[in-house]
C-alpha cells in the first residue's frame, strides 16, 4: 500500500529538489550543463532534464549531485527502478548526502524492496524526527505483519499519517491487533473524517464496540441502519450491540434484516442462535439454524450450534448426528468433541465423557466454554469426594476467570462452592453474578441457601422479594422478546 500517489514527485521527491535548490552551495559558479539540469527540472521538463543529466555524467561519472538529478528526473518520468539505481549510485559516492538518501529510500519503498527500510532508517539518522520516513517505515512493518513496529513509527509520524487514509487504516487496524481499541478510536474516527466510506464506519464502530463505547458505536453505525441500506454487517454489529444493551426486541428485528441481506452471513446467524439460547427460545434459534444450513450446508459451526440447541431440548439423538457432523466437516472445530462428551454423559457413559472432557481439557486450557463443561460433568459424577469437589471449583474458577461474563460459569461455580460449604465465597459470586445480570435467578437462589445456612434473616427477606422480582421478569421477558415458538418471518432470498 502507497502513501503516494500522485504522478509527480510529491513528499520526498519534492523534498530532494527542495534540498537542491536551497543549498548554498547551488547556482554558485555551476557549468552550464549543471545549471540546464536544474532549469529543466525546476520546469518539469524530466525527460530533457535525464538526457542532460546522463551526457554529463558520461564525462564526470563520479559526481553524486547530478545523479541525484538524473534519479529526479527519471522519477519524474515514472521510472521507478532506473531511478533507485540512480539514487544508489549517489549515496555510494556520497553516504551522507541527504537528498541521495531520501531519493534512494523513497524509490526502494514504492518498488517494496527490502532494502527500504535501511534506507530509511539512514534518512532518520540524517534527518532525525522526519515524519515521511517514519509514515514509511510504519507501512513496511504493517505490511509484513509487524504491528508493534508498525504502531511505534506511525505514532511518530503525526501530520503525514493524519492526512494518509491508507496509512490511518493500517495504524487503525494494527492498533486492534494488539488488543488497542481505544487507542485506534481516534485513529479511525481520522480515517473516517477523510473518508467517509462503509468500510471505514464499520472499522470505527468496532473499535468503539470493542472499547466498551456502544453508545458511540451504535451512533457510528445509524448512517448504515436505514430502511434503504445494504450492508448485513452493519446490521449484524448493531443487533450484538443492542443486545449487549438488553434491547432484544431490536436486536431480533436487525438480525433478520442482517440475514435478509446476505443469506450467506454465517455469523448472523450464530449470533441469533446465541440469543435464542440465552433467553431459552431454543426451538426459535433451531428454525433459524435450519435456514442456515439450508444456505451453507458445509458450514460446521451451524451444526454445532444447532447440536447445543437441540440438547437443550432433550432431543439428543439430533443432537449427537449434528455433533458428529460438525466434526466431520471441521475436525479442527475442537468444541464438537467436546460437546459429544455432553452428549456421551447424557447418554449414560459418564466415564468416556469425563475422559474426553478431561483430555480436551489439557489440549485448550484457555476455552472457557470447555473449562465449563468440563466442571459441569465433573460436578455430575456419582459419589464424587471432596477432592473431586475442589477440581470441579478449580475448573470451574478457571472458566470464570477466562470469561468473567460468561454468566453459566459462575453459576454453576456458585452452585458447587456451596455445596462445598465455602458460604461465604458463594454469596460473594453470586453477587457478582447479579451484578451483571440482576436477573439471574440461579445465583439469586445460591446466595438465598448461603444466607440461609448462615442465618441471616434479614438478607433471607431481601433475596427472597429479589427472587419473586427475577422469576417475574423473565416470565415477561419471554413474551416481550419476540422468541417465540414461532417460525422465522421468511426464507432468505
Amino acid at each position: 500500500m502507497k502513501l503516494f500517489r500522485s504522478k509527480r514527485p510529491p513528499g520526498v521527491m519534492a523534498s530532494i529538489v527542495f534540498l537542491f535548490f536551497s543549498h548554498p552551495s547551488f547556482g554558485q559558479g555551476l557549468q552550464p550543463q549543471k545549471q540546464e539540469i536544474y532549469r529543466l527540472l525546476a520546469s518539469q521538463q524530466f525527460p530533457q532534464a535525464e538526457r542532460t543529466a546522463r551526457a554529463y555524467l558520461v564525462g564526470h561519472p563520479g559526481d553524486c549531485n547530478v545523479s541525484v538529478m538524473l534519479g529526479i528526473a527519471l522519477r519524474g518520468e515514472s521510472k521507478t527502478e532506473p531511478a533507485y539505481k540512480a539514487f544508489l549510485t549517489a549515496v555510494k559516492e556520497c553516504p551522507q548526502s541527504l537528498a541521495a538518501t531520501e531519493g534512494a529510500a523513497e524509490a526502494a519503498y514504492a518498488l517494496n524492496k527490502p532494502e527500504a527500510k535501511d534506507l530509511l532508517n539512514r534518512v532518520i539518522q540524517l534527518r532525525p524526527g522526519d515524519e515521511t520516513s517514519f509514515a514509511m517505515l510504519g507501512a513496511i512493518d504493517a505490511r509484513a505483519g509487524d504491528c508493534a513496529g508498525a504502531v511505534e513509527s506511525y505514532a511518530k509520524a503525526g501530520s503525514r499519517v493524519s492526512q494518509s487514509p491508507p496509512a490511518l487504516q493500517q495504524y487503525g487496524r494494527c492498533l486492534m491487533n494488539l488488543g488497542r481499541p481505544a487507542d485506534a478510536v481516534p485513529v479511525l474516527s481520522q480515517l473516517l473524517a477523510l473518508q467517509n466510506q462503509t468500510e471505514n464506519r464499520l472499522a470505527l464502530a468496532r473499535a468503539q464496540t470493542a472499547a466498551k463505547q456502544q453508545t458511540a458505536a451504535l451512533a457510528t453505525l445509524q448512517p448504515l441502519l436505514d430502511s434503504a441500506s445494504r450492508n448485513s454487517e452493519a446490521f449484524l454489529l448493531a443487533a450484538q450491540l443492542a443486545e449487549d444493551e438488553n434491547e432484544t426486541p431490536k436486536a431480533v428485528e436487525w438480525l433478520r434484516r442482517a440475514i435478509e441481506l446476505d443469506p450467506g452471513n454465517v455469523n448472523a446467524y450464530l449470533t441469533f442462535s446465541e440469543i435464542s439460547f440465552n433467553h431459552g427460545s431454543f426451538k426459535v434459534g433451531v428454525d433459524f439454524l435450519n435456514l442456515g444450513i439450508q444456505q451453507l450446508p458445509s458450514e460446521a459451526r451451524l451444526y454445532l450450534a444447532r447440536g447445543v440447541l437441540e440438547e437443550q431440548l432433550t432431543q439428543v439423538d439430533a443432537a449427537f448426528r449434528d455433533f458428529e457432523k460438525a466434526h466431520q466437516l471441521n475436525p479442527q472445530l475442537s468444541f464438537a468433541e467436546d460437546a459429544i462428551g455432553m452428549l456421551l454423559s447424557q447418554k449414560h457413559d459418564p466415564t468416556a465423557a469425563l475422559a474426553l472432557f478431561a483430555h480436551q481439557s489439557e489440549l485448550h486450557p484457555n476455552d472457557p466454554l470447555l473449562q465449563y463443561l468440563y466442571a459441569e460433568a465433573l460436578s455430575q459424577t456419582a459419589n464424587a469426594d471432596d477432592k473431586l469437589l475442589e477440581k470441579s471449583i478449580a475448573v470451574a474458577r478457571r472458566a470464570v476467570q477466562l470469561e468473567p461474563t460468561y454468566q453459566p460459569a459462575r453459576d454453576l461455580l456458585c452452585v458447587l462452592l456451596l455445596r462445598h460449604n465455602d458460604l461465604d465465597e458463594a454469596v460473594a459470586e453470586a453477587q457478582q453474578a447479579t451484578k451483571q445480570d440482576p436477573y439471574d435467578e440461579a445465583a439469586i437462589y445460591q446466595e438465598l441457601l448461603a444466607e440461609h445456612k448462615l442465618k441471616h434473616s434479614a438478607k433471607i427477606a431481601v433475596l427472597v422479594k429479589q427472587l419473586q422480582d427475577a422469576k417475574a421478569h423473565n416470565e415477561q421477558a419471554k413474551t416481550k422478546y419476540v422468541l417465540e415458538e414461532a417460525q422465522p418471518s421468511a426464507s432468505p432470498r
